[in-house]
């Protein structure tokens, strides 16, 4: 499994889960009733008998309760796979300070909507578009401190984004307070490329000017940066919005700032449309009903034409042209008749009229996509509609398309602006916005888990799935809590909680064997609990180390996925260096663990005794530990916690109060039970605790 597949997961609420179970339940009752139903009518056939009342009323009713349940149903998987936009906006905190202190400025990050509820697939494509949209902010919109200070602005810039909902969109604006787009810059590069004529400069608005913004290529910068290169990637970030249906707007003052505004639809579940069903012929067809404007029936008599074939109505005052919807899909024309059934189809592209043969109904589909071999042009996808016939899902916005004599799919889109970015001398830079994907396993190496080599020993491939997950999950909240901190370095809270944070990413690396990369968030852990202790203050060098310490771990993750050996940067361990502190020696000796047995309580002697009359197994084991990067308790705690996942620990020598008190040598026994037999667990402790805990020596005992 590719590490994309492993971490394309979401939480669900409880509740949820709850009210899924009940429809399920329903569905097993509804279909309980149409079972006796069908009896009752096969009985009704067989005798040549007319069905009475009961049987018709049991058919309805069966029906509306299917109707119920499936709106039901989709309604909760819509609210299951809504998530906050909050998660998108968090992740450009740590790209936005990096981008302002790599380029000398200072830039205050504000997000505004952040509850707002979105699709997961929205939330999901936002991200490229905004990643790049924010690098031009703070690259070619906000100005250095000196020049802001000098036009009497706050040295301090501000980058806002925020996300509200308005009926069924989606809107994200991206505002900047800096120095605005240069309409005669943008102008002068339009003309240079052959956009425009220069004549024609003087009679063009400002959003026409901003339009030429998204052509491949086109910039304002005579070098490219580290931020943003030279005009690649605003016609990306138009294509990718508008792929998800949506369209951008542009706000600008010279001077004062920039504001884009993204307003996507927001979809319904991924398989599930609510159609418009109509027959064309003897063709069946879907249109989307957020697509359909009306449906009317026109007199053939009132039908204009220009040259005997462009055809038009008159709609709501408008002309609105005809086309006939078998036609426009390379299909036999609909039979003329003296009064045509109309259906407004609207799109991003436009409005155009389609004549239909009979309006059917208005119905909620299951989607199918077409497959990518099939090169058809004005249609989505395949469903089944009412009746069990099969028909087809028009694509409205290619509909519109194609009645304007254009064939552009998203490939061709696609190709066109590689050969633009070619063109313009920008190929080896034209992706360079884009996250660079994780590399997966090859399918040859499925066992593999990390390389043999390095100071870190290999990854357990049957816990690699959950272990990655945990680890993304920590790496985002460490990166949010880190800079928040940065801006409240006395709040006390929050050091505690980043802490935690490494605490429990240390542990986790330590129990798959990556003590070395775990060594290091250990000294990061140790920081910060001499800054929880008062001992040491927040400084812009701590905040450094803490953001460079996650990168590492998400460098370490993406190698981990791909099945190599994590590598750790010299410059960090030079940065941890200066705050290495001697080990305190404990005043209480270590518990010779020769020297005692093991003491139980009660329960603890109870439940060893239910374990034997159940049949498991129960060993004592008395193991020797060196260890490299971690003090002897932390070791011996993990070694603990790494046995509970093969049995139930009932007592240790030094209990695990003394060994969390640091009164412990470099030897434990440990009394547990298990289920598994002398030759696995033997194998346990020899392939996981001797290789990946520093355990030079064990002995194992069990009990008859």
């Amino acid at each position: 499994m590719s590490n994309d597949k492993a971490l394309d997961r979401m939480l669900v609420r409880i509740e949820h889960l709850d009210t899924l179970l009940n429809l399920v339940g329903e569905v097993i009752i509804t279909s309980n009733n149409l079972h006796t139903t069908n009896r009752r009518i096969q009985a009704f056939y067989d005798q040549s008998r007319p069905l009475d009342k009961l049987c018709l009323d049991m058919l309805k009713s069966s029906e509306v309760s299917s109707n119920r349940i499936s709106s039901d149903l989709h309604s909760l998987v819509m609210d299951i796979r809504m998530v906050e936009i909050r998660q998108t906006f968090q992740r450009f905190r740590r790209s936005i300070r990096d981008l302002a202190k790599g380029g000398g400025k200072q830039v205050e990050f504000v997000t505004e909507g952040e509850e707002t509820l979105v699709d997961k697939t929205i939330a999901e494509k936002l991200y490229d578009p905004l990643n790049h949209q924010i690098r031009n902010a703070v690259d070619h919109g906000v100005e250095d401190p000196l020049e802001r200070q000098r036009a009497g602005k706050n040295p301090v810039a501000t980058v806002t984004l925020k996300a509200y909902q308005k009926e069924n969109d989606i809107f994200i604006e991206i505002q900047d307070d800096g120095r605005g787009i240069d309409l005669a810059a943008v102008a002068a590069q339009a003309v240079k490329r052959g956009l425009v004529e220069e004549s024609a400069l003087a009679s063009l608005k400002p959003p026409q000017i901003h339009a030429f913004i998204y052509h491949p290529g086109l910039s304002t910068k005579a070098q490219a940066s580290q931020m943003s290169g030279r005009g690649v990637g605003m016609d990306v970030v138009k294509s990718n919005v508008e792929e998800l249906g949506g369209e951008i707007t542009i706000e600008s003052t010279p001077g004062k700032g920039s504001r884009f505004t993204y307003r996507i639809p927001q979809v319904t579940a991924v398989n599930i449309v609510d159609c418009l069903t109509v027959r064309a012929g003897k063709n069946h067809y879907a249109i989307p009903i957020l697509n359909v404007i009306s449906t009317l029936s026109y007199p053939l008599a009132k039908i204009s034409s220009a040259f005997g074939k462009a055809r038009s109505i008159v709609y709501l005052g408008g002309i609105v042209t005809l086309f006939d919807l078998n036609e426009l899909l390379k299909d036999e024309p609909i039979e003329e008749q003296d009064e045509i059934t109309v259906v407004i189809v609207e799109s991003k592209y436009g409005r155009i009229a389609v004549r239909v043969s009979e309006l059917l109904s208005p119905e909620k589909l299951v989607f199918t996509p077409l497959s990518t071999v099939f090169n058809t042009h004005g249609i989505s996808g395949t469903t089944m509609i009412a009746g069990n016939r099969m028909g087809l899902i028009v694509d409205p916005q290619e509909l519109v398309l194609l009645s304007r004599g254009k064939r552009k799919r998203v490939e061709e889109h696609d190709a066109e602006v590689q050969k633009s970015r070619r063109d313009a001398g920008d190929e080896g830079e034209a992706d360079a916005w884009r996250p660079a994907a994780v590399a997966a396993p090859r399918p040859e190496e499925p066992e593999a888990g990390l390389s043999p080599g390095g100071g870190d020993a290999p990854l357990q491939i049957g816990h690699r799935e959950e272990f990655l997950m945990e680890l993304e999950e920590m790496l985002k909240e460490a990166d949010e809590q880190v800079l928040s901190l940065e801006n409240n370095a006395s709040d006390k809270e929050l050091v505690n909680r980043i802490f935690r944070i490494f605490h429990s990413m240390k542990g986790n690396l330590m129990m798959v064997g990556l003590t070395e990369l775990g060594g290091v968030i250990h000294e990061v852990e140790s920081i910060m609990d001499r800054v929880r202790g008062g001992g040491m203050e927040i400084t812009a060098d701590i905040i450094d180390i803490l953001l460079d310490t996650t990168d590492t771990v998400k460098e370490a993750k993406k190698a981990i996925a791909s099945g190599q050996t994590p590598a750790i940067k010299p410059s960090l361990r030079e940065a941890l260096e200066k705050y290495r502190k001697p080990k305190e020696v404990k005043g209480d000796a270590p518990v010779d663990v020769n020297q005692r047995t093991f003491s139980l309580g009660s329960l603890e002697q109870f439940n060893l005794m239910a374990q034997r009359y159940s049949g498991q197994s129960v060993y004592q084991a008395y193991l020797s530990f060196k260890p490299q990067y971690q003090q002897p308790f932390l070791v011996a705690l993990l070694i603990l916690k790494r046995i509970t996942r093969i049995g139930s620990v009932y007592g240790s020598v030094p209990m695990v109060e003394e060994i969390e008190a640091q009164n412990i040598g470099t030897q434990i026994k440990i009394l547990f039970s298990s289920h598994l037999p002398e030759e696995a667990v033997n194998a346990f402790f020899a392939d996981l605790l001797v290789p990946f805990y520093d355990v030079t020596d064990y002995q194992l005992l069990k009990e008859s």
